[in-house]
């Protein structure tokens, strides 16, 4: 990148974060944030935020970085979409902006061109019954229709542009795959300031996940049943705010015999998760679609060991760093997870294969790939 660009050579990019509920949206707020903050300082690109009322107190460092405006309306996603389709267009020509990117997967109807859009996965369109009616029928409508009206599609993983290409017809060549940032100096400053994780006194796995039902929880606890018949004194912690299979998945734990050792912590602090991923024996993850799978980079760079399904785009991740396994094979997670509790050998190998995996994601640029499409959108 020229560090030496000129104030002429500068292009404006307006940034569509208006569909950001903070700690609503998981996975696809982090990546936003991830990448906006990893945007060099001096790249030739000016970003200006359009953003949800919040946005600032949830985000002070983007907030204090990049000039934001607010959007006048609130987060529901009927007034949002109105919003999109009005208030956004006529700000981003207030704010002569060069292009536009649509970090929330969909192109407004209205708006400024050229548009860039990030989209994280197909699961709407691959698996429209995992979601509820409206939003599987907004989605199977606006999907395609905004890949094909950008004029630059973003995506994390090889798995999301073959499932572009495949699935709706696009020319591989407008999709950039640009996974998040991976910052190993500020996760060794994290671990520094790791909190005191909650009363545990057993060895437990972790899934840091909301209970979707692609989530799969419910493969861990009947390997979890499994691993209890056997004497395997280890624990199942899961993270993330409530979800749809909470209630389904307390009632098969209870039928497995294994409610006790069944924790659901509930949506926690970055800082005590960071504990968490510290004291586990293991990370597990068995989703059975992820379009990247972000939790498993950061376990992999917090020395945790990884086991996750080899589905979807986790592979991409997980390289040589981790176990890949059928996600609907319980014995083999049982296995796994007992293998991770019982043979101390076993785990530091994984460990130190995640250590290694996590430096190669590290070597990567996003940041600098986003701002070279900008670039070359805008020209």
């Amino acid at each position: 990148m020229d560090t030496k660009a000129s104030e002429t050579s500068i292009i404006t990019v307006g940034v569509n974060l208006l569909w950001l509920r903070s700690g609503r949206v998981g996975g696809s707020e982090d990546y936003a944030v991830r990448m906006l903050s990893a945007v060099p300082s001096d790249a030739p690109v000016r970003l200006v935020l359009f953003v949800p009322p919040g946005f600032a107190r949830a985000h002070r460092s983007l907030a204090e970085r990049y000039e934001v405006v607010v959007s006048p309306v609130g987060k529901r996603r009927p007034t949002r979409v109105l919003s999109e389709n009005t208030w956004l267009a006529a700000q981003c020509r207030r704010h002569r902006v060069d292009a536009v990117h649509h970090f929330g997967g969909t192109v407004p109807f209205v708006g400024i061109r050229p548009a860039v859009v990030t989209v994280h996965d197909l699961q709407p369109l691959d698996h429209p019954r995992r979601f509820s009616l409206i939003k599987r029928q907004y989605l199977r409508a606006m999907l395609p229709w905004s890949v094909r009206r950008a004029d630059a599609i973003v995506t994390v993983s090889e798995f999301c542009r073959s499932r572009l290409v495949e699935r709706l017809g696009i020319d591989p060549q407008k999709v950039a795959v640009l996974p998040a940032p991976m910052d190993i100096a500020s996760v060794a400053s994290d671990m520094r300031l790791a909190a005191a994780v909650p009363d545990l006194s057993h060895p437990f796995v972790l899934y840091p996940a909301v209970a979707y039902p692609h989530k799969n929880h419910e493969v861990l606890l009947r390997a979890l049943g499994r691993l209890a018949a056997d004497g395997v004194d280890i624990e199942l912690v899961a993270t993330g705010g409530p979800g749809p299979q909470d209630k389904k998945l307390d009632q098969l734990a209870a039928k497995l015999g294994v409610g006790d050792r069944w924790h659901r912590l509930g949506r926690i602090p970055p800082a005590v998760l960071d504990g968490l991923f510290r004291q586990a024996v293991a990370m597990v993850f068995p989703s059975r679609y992820e379009g990247y799978g972000l939790p498993v980079a950061e376990a992999m760079a917090r020395a945790c060991p990884v086991v996750a399904a080899e589905a979807g785009g986790l592979p991409e991740v997980v390289g040589s760093g981790g176990r890949l396994l059928d996600p609907d094979d319980d014995a083999a997670w049982a296995e796994a997870i007992g293998a991770m509790a019982q043979d101390e050998y076993a785990r530091r190998e994984l460990i130190e294969a995640g250590q290694s995996r996590v430096r190669e994601l590290a070597a990567l640029d996003p940041a600098a790939g986003l701002c070279d499409l900008y670039t070359k959108v805008a020209s």
